[in-house]
């Protein structure tokens, strides 16, 4: 210890590194963080930590939990910078109380900020710090992280887990998926029956409800479980239903081919709610298909027309009833949200309001023509394709940007098709996923 504390005042100036160095608690997140901290984080045990060394710019620590000859090296030890640590500060000086947000900005950290001691002990860590932020003049400022708020940013790996940002949806054919349904009752009254929805929801990005009150607001009190409604030029919500002389295809008894709504939106939809309340028509299936199996089909038999899709941006638009609507986007976006894969795929397809796509060249629209094809007959498979009449009280959810869903035709006269359908955005779905998740765990195989 002696050689560490010479090390270590040698860069930093009147650093001191106390005896004390190495502790192990066994309180967890919940009692040992900060209340801002605890309310989302994963109970999980703190494991051993001592402090390595500082440098001139971070500390080091080292983490006992792991077996270091068989350890990922960048999890078995771990480098604080001075500049983030500072920043992230959970004292109420630094983060309010009770809105729990920052009370400074990033901006306000000096470049050359430095500890004057550094210690561990009682399963905390305590930095002094050589001077305040910027435009202020308190001369000491103390620092204290749980050790368990270290834990979560020792790696990548527990950064990502920590927001459950690892997870990986699970694809399905026809045939592979489970037909399960929740019940109203359940999903609406309990934790586990709605806990039991959104890892649904993530896993396949399809899930059935009965037993819903057959009543207008019957989808607008299933989707605010989960959070605010995503209101639309369509309302807040909306009938899908035969009428004449439509402003939609989908309020007519044609074939509603697969697609995902709203596409020429700047923020699609992430989850759409369709609620039967009457139904004695002849056809009018609903149809859907993961359209992420799709693509998965499409990459091992065509990847330079999976690549295509990657990179050509498709117009789409809705330019009718006093609206002008455009967006281009590519078919297949991966990698956009670059946090961990669980979010990290979108799928945008929607031939029916597809607009020109002016923006090719006749060579790049041969190109796309022919992968863009590719990927509708996979779409179109029948092995992929999953089929269910909703009876009135029946309820679906999906995840509008992976699951494609369609109508079958249907004859008007036969009697009356009456949906009831409104829309969540996907932060609400990730919202609520990681606080259930964070207290409940998570279950692949929902």
């Amino acid at each position: 210890m002696a050689s560490l504390t010479r090390f270590t005042r040698a860069v930093v100036p009147n650093l001191r590194v106390p005896r004390s160095t190495y502790i192990k608690s066994a309180s967890t997140y919940g009692l040992s963080s900060p209340r801002f901290f605890s309310a989302v984080a994963p109970k999980i045990n703190t494991p051993e930590v001592t402090l390595s060394h500082t440098d001139s710019d971070a500390i080091h620590v080292n983490w006992h939990d792991i077996q270091t000859s068989q350890a990922d090296p960048h999890t078995a030890k771990s480098a604080y910078s001075y500049l983030w640590l500072r920043d992230n500060c959970l004292c109420e000086q630094c983060v309010h109380p009770s809105s729990r947000q920052k009370l400074h900005s990033s901006a306000d950290i000096p470049l050359d900020i430095a500890p004057t001691s550094v210690r561990i002990e009682n399963g905390e860590a305590e930095i002094v710090w050589n001077k305040p932020l910027r435009h202020q003049s308190d001369n000491v400022h103390v620092s204290r992280y749980p050790v368990s708020f270290l834990n979560t940013y020792r790696s990548d790996k527990t950064s990502e887990a920590f927001r459950f940002n690892q997870i990986k949806p699970t694809t399905w054919s026809r045939d592979e998926y489970d037909l399960k349904w929740v019940s109203y009752d359940d999903y609406m009254n309990t934790d586990a029956g709605l806990h039991e929805v959104v890892q649904r929801l993530y896993n396949r990005g399809l899930v059935f409800l009965k037993d819903v009150p057959i009543k207008d607001s019957g989808a607008t009190d299933v989707a605010e479980r989960i959070g605010p409604i995503q209101e639309t030029f369509y309302g807040r919500d909306f009938d899908v239903k035969n009428i004449a002389k439509s402003i939609n295809i989908a309020y007519t008894s044609l074939y509603l081919g697969f697609h995902m709504d709203l596409m020429y939106l700047d923020s699609p939809p992430g989850i759409q709610l369709l609620h039967s309340l009457q139904n004695t028509v002849t056809g009018g299936a609903s149809i859907f298909v993961d359209s992420y199996r799709a693509a998965e089909l499409l990459k091992e038999s065509y990847p330079e027309d999976y690549e295509i899709l990657q990179k050509t941006p498709v117009a789409f638009h809705y330019l009718n009833n006093g609206h002008h609507m455009y967006y281009r986007r590519p078919t297949l976006v991966t990698g956009e949200d670059q946090s961990g894969p669980a979010w990290d795929m979108h799928v945008n397809y929607a031939p029916q309001f597809q607009g020109p796509m002016d923006h090719l060249s006749p060579a790049e629209a041969k190109k796309f023509y022919r992968a863009y094809q590719r990927f509708a007959d996979f779409v179109e498979d029948e092995k992929l394709r999953f089929q269910l009449t909703l009876q009135p009280g029946q309820l679906v959810m999906f995840a509008n940007r992976r699951v494609l869903h369609g109508r079958t035709s249907f004859d008007p006269a036969s009697g009356d098709r009456h949906l009831k359908g409104t829309y969540l955005n996907l932060d609400s779905l990730k919202d609520k996923l990681r606080v259930l998740s964070a207290e409940y765990g998570f279950n692949t195989g929902v």
